[in-house]
């Protein structure tokens, strides 16, 4: 079996080698703090350097390199190879494999204090792309082992769209209590999502048989589909056969972020917002919808004290030969986020230790995270910050950021692959959650009086 390998190390372990970063939350200056609660605020006005004013790359993943990856006799090799015995390639496979990989861009970004300095407005227009994948693990211990069985729920999702929002936040109860909302008009730019919903593998004395049936529902812009013919003359394409003339929306939607923060006591600080929540609708006229259903048979399979040593040339392209379906205007949810935080002040507010709980709604999945942190602000304009992270099925990782803020300029860079193994190739070995932020700024008008220092 060639392909099937190719495709889970391809989707898996490549990420490895790649968005919200959860250090920077209690990051008090900078201004990418907002994105995760309107009602968060910088210590001054500010504009981003245009495309550089905040940069965020971030992959979750339940299965880690070294999980896919061994190494015999001088060389790695995959899991599916016969050196690696089935007992030690499938001992940290899961029902489910997921990965989740996400970017966000700040292609423009300003904002200011009213003349109270207590009230903070702003605007930025972002770029946005994520994916996420799901690999049963009968999948995978059906390469590996050659048995057969019922395989469910593969699938990969993917999205682009970018959104223009507005911003503002105001103090209540004295100032204890800030209130900040967003409103964000969204553009979609394109989307994806195939599933294969069912996957019956059949295994005789001489072949194996593969019974499929899957779906493919996508945006894309100006699509153009060269169709092919079977033997009765009806239409039929695979993926190679979608072409793109041109480039426009594919669709259009709405979004809000709403966030507050409560001074529970003068150096206790709790926040909880909601980001991302919102929807876009799809156009019709760019929809590709279809399906697939396949029955292929494969000879030459040969299995031996269980573990696949000889393997037909499988291929996936043999089971997503799509039958056009009906285009139609689709609706589809963002992927929202959960934030709840909660931080101590120490030291005239220049220690603070920190603890964020997240809940982020992909695709496929949910991934739940927890937070701690300490943030270091010996003056106002720097903060250095570390932090440790728990992922649901993603294990722990650790993260440093810095923030930069005086009176010409502003700098933040965050990172949780400083305390990764690395391979040669610079790729994490044995991490499973990466993040790296960084961004550019110029503070802008008079400081906000949120906090005394």
């Amino acid at each position: 079996m060639k392909r099937i390998p190719i495709y889970i190390i391809a989707l898996l372990a490549a990420a490895t080698a790649a968005a919200q970063n959860p250090t920077t939350y209690f990051m008090e200056g900078s201004t990418l703090r907002m994105q995760y609660n309107p009602a968060f605020a910088p210590h001054r006005g500010y504009f981003n350097v245009p495309g550089a004013g905040g940069v965020q790359v971030g992959v979750n993943s339940s299965l880690t390199l070294d999980n896919l990856l061994y190494p015999r006799d001088g060389r790695l090799v995959t899991l599916f190879d016969a050196s690696v015995p089935t007992s030690e390639a499938l001992r940290n496979i899961r029902d489910k494999n997921t990965l989740t990989a996400g970017t966000r861009v700040n292609l423009l970004g300003f904002g200011s204090y009213t003349r109270n300095r207590k009230h903070f407005w702003s605007f930025d227009l972002n770029l946005h792309a994520s994916a996420t994948l799901n690999i049963p693990g009968k999948l995978v211990e059906f390469v590996k082992r050659g048995t057969d069985g019922a395989i469910r729920d593969l699938g990969i999702s993917v999205e682009t769209y970018a959104d223009a929002g507005f911003s503002y936040s105001f103090p209540l109860l004295d100032d204890k209590l800030y209130i900040g909302a967003k409103a964000k008009v969204l553009v979609g730019l394109g989307r994806a999502k195939l599933t294969f919903d069912r996957m019956d593998v059949t295994l005789h004395d001489d072949r194996w048989a593969v019974d499929t049936y899957a779906t493919l529902d996508a945006n894309i812009p100006e699509a153009e589909i060269n169709y092919r013919y079977d033997e009765e003359g009806r239409p039929y394409f695979e993926l190679s056969d979608i072409r793109m003339k041109g480039f426009k929306p594919t669709g259009y939607g709405f979004a809000v972020d709403l966030g507050a923060t409560y001074d529970v006591l003068p150096d206790l600080q709790v926040s909880l917002s909601v980001t991302d929540l919102g929807f876009i609708d799809w156009d019709k006229e760019n929809n590709i919808r279809g399906h697939s259903e396949e029955h292929v048979e494969y000879t030459g399979i040969t299995v031996e004290n269980d573990m696949t040593v000889a393997s037909p040339d499988f291929s996936f392209d043999d089971l997503l030969r799509f039958r056009p379906d009906d285009s139609q205007m689709k609706t589809r949810m963002l992927q929202a986020t959960l934030n709840a935080g909660a931080e101590y002040y120490l030291w005239d507010h220049r220690v603070g230790f920190g603890l964020l709980y997240q809940a982020r709604f992909h695709h496929f999945t949910t991934l739940h995270s927890v937070t701690g942190s300490v943030n270091f602000s010996p003056v106002r304009w720097f903060t250095l910050a570390a932090s440790y992270t728990r992922t649901t099925r993603c294990g722990g990782s650790f993260g440093l950021a810095l923030n930069l803020c005086p009176s010409w300029i502003n700098f933040f860079i965050a990172t949780d692959l400083a305390t990764a193994k690395f391979t040669p190739q610079y790729i994490p070995v044995r991490q499973r959650t990466m993040n790296v932020t960084f961004g550019l700024g110029f503070p802008l008008g008079p400081k906000g009086q949120r906090t005394q220092k």
